[in-house]
């Protein structure tokens, strides 16, 4: 499980660069692009942790991508669809996000390295 865990972490390229444009973003900004997260928590130390979850598919010559969230203030759900002919092959991308005084500082991103990618700080 810690193998499986440690290569869905660990991307190359652009899923890096993308982490990367969230470090030390304000907690504000990261709401006002993905939406409420999916889930949060209190860590022990009084962080505050919060995950977002995306799930889509691409696939034929357009992509399909759908989002789900939810939180205390609510749940959405949002997509954007193509039509194009051929199979569709289901993504994920989970992004942890851990925040001291309102900026992110630590994040841990599960998924696929060309789904998580497009959720690059914009």
């Amino acid at each position: 499980m810690a193998i499986l865990l440690a290569g869905c972490a660990t991307f190359g390229g652009g899923v890096e660069d993308a982490k990367n444009s969230w470090q030390g973003a304000r907690q504000d900004e990261v709401v006002l692009q993905w939406g409420a997260p999916s889930r949060q928590t209190t860590l022990s130390d009084g962080r505050q942790a919060h995950t977002w979850v995306a799930e889509g598919a691409t696939g034929g010559s357009s992509p399909v991508s759908i989002g789900v969230f939810g939180g205390s203030s609510g749940s959405g759900a949002g997509g954007i669809f193509g039509l194009g002919m051929g199979s569709t092959e289901p993504q994920r991308c989970e992004r942890t996000l851990v925040f001291d005084n309102q900026r992110v500082v630590e994040q841990t991103w599960l998924g696929q390295p060309s789904f998580c990618s497009t959720f690059k700080k914009q």
